[in-house]
């Protein structure tokens, strides 16, 4: 036997849920499965991640793919709206597991890397029914570009944005806490729908966007409102709502899924409630000739799921067909990260310009799904991006819960049918939907802030740890009630915490990052009260981490919960504006 690192036998990629993590291990030959299973397991796991899991760890195995999918529970100290780690979302997560040192046979030879394909047909046939779905986003803060260039160059009958993210509603959340001039959709609507909404009108493209936030009858009336700017004629926009229950959660009589306890037991603290709704509003919206659907929170693989049904007709009671349609979007949802994004790992996972990665297209007939992207654009389309975005943000991928179905996901395969072009392969894969939709609660939850102190050259590590004394003892001195107090060093340990392979390497740099989580504010400003004397009181040679802002770095926390709510209290709104010139 020799030993490797897993590095060289497999590929990562992790995800969050809530205050959990999933981490997806992938071996690059699906030959090597076998092997892959029996090396990497839960004490595997827990020996690496058991410092910042203060959860069970559970294995699922996928392996027509060659995955094993981990969940690690409690990972991210209460999730990304409540943690203090420097790293929120717990994507990076991943890269801890191949430190993994492995034992392989003596005569091991190490897979190849490369995709290979067949000569299989590149698209479907000509003749058949072919429905283009184009991903212009994979989240509120995506590049701007691909729309255009999807628009220009993609032949697509659908553009989908999804641009909502459970941390994203949480910061417009903490926005309109905080008194601030906001409008109650995504701030970049008109930006990204502006330079398009003439060309796909023109083009028969349709428009199917998350963007709605809390308000999608306010986008839409926005959208009209630049149709009428741009002169664009006969655009009927609608708008789908219904699944806001900020007003009523606290009294449907439903325990939050985390603890059990009554919501209502927390009827002070909510500032929202959103249940995470299914693709019937959107087809209804298509179905009465909708050119632009803008929603509130629906499901993310909704948004294309929803085309899919309008146009081949699917019946909501077909399992199989939904549970297909809700993987393709499952597999578009995040944009570039099917298609090179989020997938770079030099020496072992080459991206082609990196730089201009092309966003996916979903070329669907019945029979035959294929992705793809724009010829010219940077990036790659390979089985090894579609596995790692298969089980990305999933936990049992036998039941992959969504609204309209549950879907397992391991029934579906890849095959690589041409340059950055992979055919998905999805048995049947559909079981009935819940009674039930998830919803998410936000809760207000004190205040959170964080500064930095910085230390270079001899003795910056000495120094870094005298702050750290210097600090916990000025915080009994001036009494700080906290909740929760971090500190980690950015460089070093700030992003595997404790977790982090020991070192015994002496930095040149080191960079103190404290933060805390307090009950009032007036706690919480105490921390900076504390950091700014350090100019004149702390070690020698401390540096202090350079703002564009003087001001406070204090933020209200909204912890988010969950909840199961009958799908019969949430109610699907269709609204259909529409611009025709006289």
């Amino acid at each position: 036997m020799k030993n490797i690192s897993l590095r060289e036998l497999a590929h990562a990629r992790s995800g969050e849920k809530g205050k959990d993590s999933n981490i997806t291990v992938v071996a690059y030959d699906v030959k090597d499965f076998p092997l892959l299973a029996e090396v990497v397991t839960i004490d595997a796991v827990r020996a690496l991640y058991g410092p910042i899991t203060k959860g069970n760890i559970t294995r699922y195995e996928a392996p027509r793919i060659g995955a094993l999918n981990f969940v690690l529970e409690d990972v991210i100290e209460g999730g990304r709206s409540r943690t203090l780690a420097f790293e929120e979302s717990g994507k990076a997560l991943s890269s801890l597991m191949l430190t993994m040192t492995v034992k392989v046979p003596e005569d091991f030879q190490l897979p190849q890397r490369q995709p290979e394909f067949s000569s299989l047909p590149d698209l479907p046939s000509a003749g058949t029914k072919r429905v283009r779905l184009g991903s212009a986003t994979g989240w509120a803060r995506d590049r701007f570009e691909p729309a255009e260039a999807l628009v220009k160059e993609g032949d697509i009958d659908y553009l989908c944005f999804d641009s909502m993210s459970e941390v994203t509603m949480s910061a417009a959340q903490v926005t309109r806490l905080a008194g601030e001039s906001a409008v109650p959709y995504d701030p970049y609507l008109e930006a990204r729908l502006s330079p398009i909404l003439r060309d796909c009108k023109n083009k028969g493209i349709r428009i199917i966007t998350n963007q709605g936030w809390l308000d999608p009858v306010a986008a839409a009336d926005k959208v009209v409102r630049l149709a009428r700017e741009q002169g664009v004629t006969d655009l009927k926009v609608a708008a789908v709502s219904g699944g806001l229950l900020t007003d009523k959660i606290a009294d449907l009589g439903l325990p939050f899924l985390e603890d059990g306890e009554p919501i209502a037991s927390r009827r002070g603290d909510i500032v929202s409630a959103e249940a995470y709704m299914g693709a019937a509003g959107i087809v209804r919206a298509l179905q009465d000739g909708a050119d632009v659907v803008i929603t509130t929170r629906i499901a993310d693989g909704c948004l294309y799921l929803a085309p899919l049904v309008h146009e081949f007709g699917w019946s909501f009671d077909d399992h199989h067909a939904i549970a297909k349609g809700m993987i393709i979007g499952h597999l578009l949802e995040c944009g570039t990260q099917i298609s090179g994004g989020y997938f770079a790992d030099p020496g072992f996972k080459e991206v082609p310009n990196l730089f201009d990665v092309g966003n996916p297209i979903a070329d669907v007939s019945e029979d035959r799904v294929v992705i793809h992207k724009l010829p010219h654009s940077g990036g790659l389309i390979t089985e090894a991006t579609c596995k790692e975005q298969l089980l990305y943000e999933v936990q049992d991928p036998t039941t992959y819960y969504c609204p309209d179905v549950i879907a397992d996901l391991t029934k579906v395969s890849f095959r690589q049918c041409g340059a950055d072009q992979v055919e998905v392969i999805i048995d049947n894969a559909g079981r009935p939907r819940t009674p039930t939709l998830k919803a998410l609660i936000g809760l207000k939850e004190g205040f959170a802030t964080e500064e930095m102190v910085l230390f270079a050259g001899p003795g910056a590590m000495d120094r870094a740890e005298l702050t750290k004394d210097l600090l916990k003892k000025r915080f009994k001195r001036v009494n700080l009630k906290a909740d929760e107090i971090r500190m980690d060093y950015v460089g070093l340990n700030s992003v595997h915490r404790e977790a982090t392979p020991h070192s015994e390497m002496t930095p040149y740099e080191v960079v103190l990052r404290i933060a805390v989580k307090t009950a009032e504010r007036s706690e919480a400003e105490k921390l900076r009260r504390e950091i700014d004397p350090l100019a004149v009181n702390g070690p020698s040679a401390t540096g202090k981490w350079a703002t564009m802002s003087p001001g406070s770095r204090i933020r209200p926390v909204i912890g988010l919960n969950s909840a199961l709510v009958p799908r019969e209290l949430v109610p699907t709104v269709v609204t259909l504006k529409s611009f025709e010139c006289m």
